[in-house]
């Protein structure tokens, strides 16, 4: 009985260990932090709803990014949370400012957003950047941790903490262009309905925007990987330069 006990007690190190060399280090201890050890990527999609709206929205500032346009599809508000614990919530960059598609080449310069997290001794996020397949997959060319970050409070209140990260956190120069359109995330350790987050979170909006929601969620991870689009828009901006449609690059954010 005790040496069946030992051999349990061995499976179960190895099964968690496995979930922690698939996630990489640094996913693997946010996830043990949480209390979690049995998570696979996309485990939780499909179990419910993805987002929860706050009674008490949340007004945040403008950004502003030198030399790039911006392309922000929330409308300065945080008016909801991230549910979906372990998948990446983001936009699909498909349209300028006034819902405008996207017609040529776009190249990421940089990206803004609030950042929540429950300890301020926590400063990064996973970030997922993708190009599309078609209608309901992408292909994820990287996802990483980006350290260093601002916390604006598990309860977004210091509104004034955002972080503009530059494309190059993602990884190469090339990772930064894309044709017509492209996919950001980052991924969510919140499963709160309400503020405070209890662990780290992105912000969400559900106002109308001139070109519809924007939202997506999908699976952590590289490669192809299927989309769900969302009745949300992300509070996540994506500061571009290149070839983009005439209405973008006469946009100023004031």
């Amino acid at each position: 009985m005790k040496k069946l006990s030992i051999l349990l007690a061995i499976a179960l190190v190895a099964s968690v260990a496995v979930v922690a060399s698939a996630q990489g280090p640094t996913k693997a201890q946010e996830l043990q932090a949480a209390g979690i050890t049995n998570w696979t990527p996309g485990m939780t999609r499909g179990q419910g709803p993805v987002i929860s709206k706050l009674a008490n929205p949340i007004n945040i500032p403008a950004t502003e990014a030198g030399g790039t346009q911006t392309i922000q599809y929330d409308s300065g508000t945080v008016a909801a949370l991230p549910v979906g614990f372990g998948i990446i919530f983001g936009n699909n960059f498909n349209a300028d400012n006034a819902g405008a598609a996207l017609k040529a080449t776009v190249t990421l310069n940089s990206f803004s957003f609030l950042f929540a997290e429950d300890s301020t001794a926590d400063t990064g996020l996973f970030f997922q950047g993708a190009a599309p397949l078609n209608a309901t997959s992408f292909s994820a060319r990287v996802s990483v941790n980006v350290g260093g970050l601002v916390n604006a409070g598990s309860s977004f209140t210091n509104a004034t903490a955002f972080n503009v990260i530059p494309q190059t956190a993602l990884g190469t120069a090339s990772n930064g262009m894309f044709s017509n359109s492209f996919f950001l995330g980052a991924w969510c350790l919140n499963a709160n309905t309400t503020v405070p987050v209890d662990n780290e979170a992105i912000a969400l909006d559900t106002n109308a925007f001139a070109g519809g929601n924007k939202g997506f969620t999908a699976a952590s991870g590289t490669g192809p990987i299927a989309f769900a689009a969302q009745t949300f828009n992300a509070v996540l901006r994506a500061n571009v330069t290149g070839i983009v449609p005439v209405e973008l690059m006469a946009f100023d954010v004031e």
